[in-house]
């Protein structure tokens, strides 16, 4: 009786253990009160619907979603349980977002260096995660204004993207155009200037600084 009450004791004890590191609430399990912009237009987050999306924690366990959303105000992750909006209990170091109007996987990541106001824990968009890699930083903060003439004070989220280059340990924020890139890659210069001439490329377009950053990286 004795052997039994102590297995049935250490069992329970290791449900708890493994309920601790499951990732529901935040570090005390509770849920999260949504922050109301209610007289602001626009959208804290970066995709306004819940996601699909997987998410990988900074102690290797991974896990897949149907109700994600990254909010840019607080650069945090947020899921869904039980109706229930909630952080997770252990730090998140990469996650994707399905964007339903392409169905590609938006990625994201942290552990970049520190630079400008930002932290080893902020997250960047993954657009080329090569030995030469290509990070954006998406922002949102409120903006005020007035119609001429009117005394009401609109207010909107502003959205603002910055691009980053991590090279040999070096993080520092660029313009994505041929002078920069090429300052990346100072010896292909021949084989950029060849890839321009067969290939239409727009500076501004993610997919397009993807395929000259993997094909630049060779």
């Amino acid at each position: 009786m004795k052997n039994l009450l102590f297995l049935l004791i250490f069992l329970s004890s290791g449900v708890m253990a493994q309920y601790e590191i499951l990732p529901f609430g935040d570090v005390i399990r509770t849920p999260i009160k949504e922050k109301k912009y209610t007289d602001v237009e626009g959208t804290p987050y970066l995709i306004d619907k819940w996601s699909k999306g997987k998410v990988t924690l900074i102690i290797g366990k991974h896990y897949q979603y149907d109700s994600l959303k990254y909010n840019l105000m607080d650069d945090k992750l947020i899921f869904v349980d039980a109706g229930k909006m909630m952080y997770f209990a252990e730090p998140v170091a990469k996650f994707e977002l399905m964007d339903s109007k392409s169905g590609n996987y938006l990625k994201y990541k942290n552990g970049l260096p520190a630079i400008d106001a930002l932290s080893n824990t902020s997250y960047f968009q993954i657009i080329n995660d090569n030995k030469v890699g290509l990070y954006k930083r998406i922002n949102k903060s409120i903006t005020e204004s007035k119609q001429y003439g009117s005394a009401v004070v609109i207010k909107t989220f502003h959205t603002t993207s910055s691009y980053y280059s991590l090279k040999n340990g070096i993080f520092s924020k660029i313009v994505p155009n041929k002078k920069s890139i090429l300052a990346l890659f100072d010896d292909k210069e021949n084989h950029f200037d060849e890839y321009l001439r067969n290939q239409k490329v727009d500076f501004k377009n993610d997919t397009d600084l993807d395929k000259i950053f993997t094909y630049l990286n060779k």
